[in-house]
């Protein structure tokens, strides 16, 4: 559970109090003796708490909404110590004239060194405070990379069991074993080699998820591959297009080429008649890839979305751009992002 602003508000006043009523109050006791001296201790912790806490707190909280991220951290520092340090000095001033002008332990003092003593008692509580809030903002971002790295890992294995369930399925693998029979009758070298192809397949399946991403030319031979296969059942109906050029540049999400090019195959029409044509191109400009197949809809094929739902917050909690996503009465478009791959 996330630690929040509202859970630890009541917990900095009563340390705060604390922490000053036990070190600059408690020694008032074994001075001169004042009238109603706990009283006014309370009080005067009461006060300084408040104005030391209540400030820092919404300077804190403003500044992490307004400059958060980890790049703008030195501007949002810069920010909140040009406007706390001034109020240190302040509030050790506005300490040091009502305490004098009240005379509420008895005397007045007002001079130079206990001006700077009270003004130092601030700064030392103002960083305190700042400490705190820090410390919570570095939680609070902990607990949400953890909580969006087990969604990802959620998100992978349920995207790796839907382009496993859509493999295993009898016509699948009906027509995959056929042709394996097929080959092994006629061409036994082809036949092992349409049996690695096969393996590396599902190999590649059961690995996706043990990178968040990886190099656009390693899905490229994936897909290649994967294609090569679903290519057996539609040996005069199926056909891609590949315009990708310089993939060793660029990183992708896994899968990402293979769950489109799959619910292209799984939601069209492919015949002799009424041939599926894919087109792959990358925009290294724009920095996206394409994928474009001609749109034929199976009508009587269920729809549930949940493959462009999954890879939609898969780049989402990736912090990559969206998806897009076009479709008129020809084609059926979907564009998503790459990343330039380290050097």
């Amino acid at each position: 559970m996330l630690i929040s602003d509202k859970k630890v508000r009541p917990y900095g006043y009563l340390a705060f109090g604390l922490l000053f009523y036990c070190f600059f109050m408690l020694d008032m006791f074994f001075a001169a003796p004042v009238k109603n001296l706990l009283i006014k201790t309370i009080i005067v912790t009461c006060f300084f708490t408040i104005l030391v806490w209540e400030p820092v707190r919404l300077i804190a909280l403003w500044a992490h909404r307004r400059w958060g991220s980890a790049s703008e951290a030195v501007k949002k520092r810069t920010i909140v110590a040009a406007i706390l340090v001034p109020y240190g000095f302040i509030l050790g001033f506005l300490r040091i004239y009502i305490e004098g002008s009240l005379r509420i332990w008895g005397v007045q003092v007002m001079n130079i060194p206990v001006y700077l003593l009270f003004t130092g008692i601030s700064m030392l509580f103002i960083l305190l405070a700042i400490v705190c809030y820090e410390v919570i903002f570095y939680i609070q971002r902990w607990q949400t990379t953890q909580l969006e790295a087990n969604e990802l890992k959620k998100l992978n294995l349920h995207m790796q069991f839907d382009s496993l369930k859509v493999q295993i399925q009898p016509h699948f693998l009906f027509n995959t074993l056929n042709t394996l029979i097929g080959l092994i009758e006629r061409d036994q070298q082809r036949a092992i080699h349409f049996t690695e192809d096969l393996a590396y397949v599902y190999r590649y399946l059961l690995e996706a998820n043990q990178s968040n991403i990886i190099s656009l030319e390693e899905e490229l031979k994936f897909v290649k591959i994967y294609f090569s296969l679903l290519k057996t059942r539609y040996p005069e109906g199926l056909f891609l297009e590949d315009r990708i050029e310089d993939a060793a540049l660029f990183d992708v999400p896994p899968l990402s080429l293979q769950l489109l090019i799959e619910n292209a195959v799984k939601h069209n029409t492919i015949t002799r008649a009424h041939p599926l044509y894919i087109n792959l191109w990358l925009d290294k400009g724009q920095e996206r890839v394409t994928v474009r197949n001609n749109y034929q809809p199976k009508y009587q094929v269920a729809r549930s979305g949940r493959g462009l739902e999954h890879m939609t917050k898969k780049f989402e909690l990736l912090a990559l751009p969206p998806i897009q996503i076009e479709n008129d009465q020809h084609y059926f478009t979907v564009s998503f992002p790459v990343i330039k791959a380290s050097t």
